[in-house]
């Protein structure tokens, strides 16, 4: 009897390891046809290209037990090699990255470091490019601005997101990708300010994530005779440049200026010179996420201003049920307010869409809002 169970408990585990040894097999099979796959000519045989790989993630992610071993050691393997497979680093980090344990994500971002956004097989799959760097983005890893600067901002990025029917123009793609590092984006963008190649983009960028510290370097471009740099730099000033802003927009001498650039100063100008937290959270009262039978409330106390503030950051930054004129104008003092919101307006990255991007601009309105408060 004995013996019968030995030799069942042997012909077990025979059959286990044959099961595994051929999974094992057959991811090495799929990695060697993604190691064959040639650049895509054309967007149709990039969709094509991009089905195929969507089945080789769908095969890892159905056997991830044994397939994840496997793709450790590949791409270990791959990242050795002095000229890596493309594919082999985008979609193998990728999936690491979403699917692997947490572990693994210091290899996922080596792969993703290694990626060359001048390849051809990644210019054919930069939708998945974007989705790699912008799931990575949440670790705040500032080696990953220059690959982020190098295959989106000097370039022409649009993703689409099927699940809401949503086109992600180009610059809404870097906001995506530079926003949640915070400060350290806007310190890094702020470099870039000379670069006339990607000025008016980098503009664009910190009107979402910038703050008063960019303003002494904006504030050079106001000077600028090129007619959408100017508009750029002076709508930066009132939208996130706070006092600062609203000081440099003042300084403004429209006589020196001609045509669209002294309609802009004149309009920008009186703009700031009424900007006051009081005027400004009375704007936010008339704003559509103010409903008109709450339009006037009593003021929040500290646990419903926290309360509330949780309950966005718990949503993702979606402001369901909370009066946006409320929240700046509550009993929390402004130090802690403003650093919810930013986390807050951080979090909110997180979700691509353009409901999000009309969150995220509220976010910054109350903080723009809630730099004039006690002024």
């Amino acid at each position: 009897m004995k013996a019968v169970q030995t030799a069942l408990r042997a012909s077990v585990l025979a059959l286990a390891m044959s099961a595994a040894l051929a999974a094992e097999q057959d991811t090495a099979a799929r990695l060697n046809e993604m190691r064959a796959m040639q650049a895509a000519p054309d967007e149709k045989a990039a969709a094509e290209q991009r089905r195929q790989l969507d089945n080789i993630w769908r095969y890892f992610g159905d056997n991830k037990a044994s397939a994840l071993p496997v793709l450790r050691s590949q791409l270990a393997a791959e990242l050795r090699k002095a000229k890596p497979n493309q594919l082999m680093l985008l979609d193998v980090g990728y999936f690491l990255r979403a699917q692997g344990e947490p572990s693994d994500k210091a290899l996922s971002t080596q792969a993703l470091l290694a990626i060359d956004p001048e390849s051809s097989a990644i210019a054919a799959q930069s939708q998945q490019l974007f989705r790699f760097a912008h799931a990575a983005a949440q670790d705040k890893d500032a080696r990953l601005l220059p690959l982020i600067d190098r295959a989106f901002l000097r370039k022409s990025v649009t993703v689409f997101v099927p699940q809401h029917g949503y086109t992600v123009d180009e610059t809404s793609v870097c906001i995506y990708l530079y926003g949640p590092f915070g400060a350290v984006a806007e310190r890094h963008l702020r470099g870039l300010l000379r670069d006339e190649a990607v000025a008016k983009r980098v503009l664009e960028i910190l009107m979402w994530v910038g703050s008063p510290e960019s303003v002494p370097s904006v504030s050079a471009l106001l000077a600028s005779d090129d007619a959408d740099i100017f508009a750029r730099a002076a709508t930066f000033m009132l939208r996130a440049g706070g006092v600062e802003g609203r000081a440099e927009l003042e300084k403004l001498d429209p006589r020196k200026l001609q045509g669209k650039q002294r309609d802009l100063a004149l309009e920008l100008r009186a703009q700031a010179r009424a900007a006051t937290f009081e005027a400004l959270a009375d704007q936010l009262r008339e704003s559509p996420q103010a409903g008109a039978a709450q339009r006037r409330q009593p003021r929040l106390d500290e646990a419903s201003a926290r309360a509330a503030l949780a309950d966005i950051y718990a949503n993702y930054g979606r402001y369901q049920d909370v009066q946006p004129a409320d929240l700046v104008q509550s009993m929390l003092p402004k130090e802690q307010l403003m650093e919810e919101l930013l986390r807050i307006r951080e979090r909110s990255y997180l979700r691509v869409s353009g409901e999000a991007l009309a969150d995220i601009d509220l976010t910054n309105t109350l903080i723009n809002t809630l730099r004039y408060r006690d002024r």
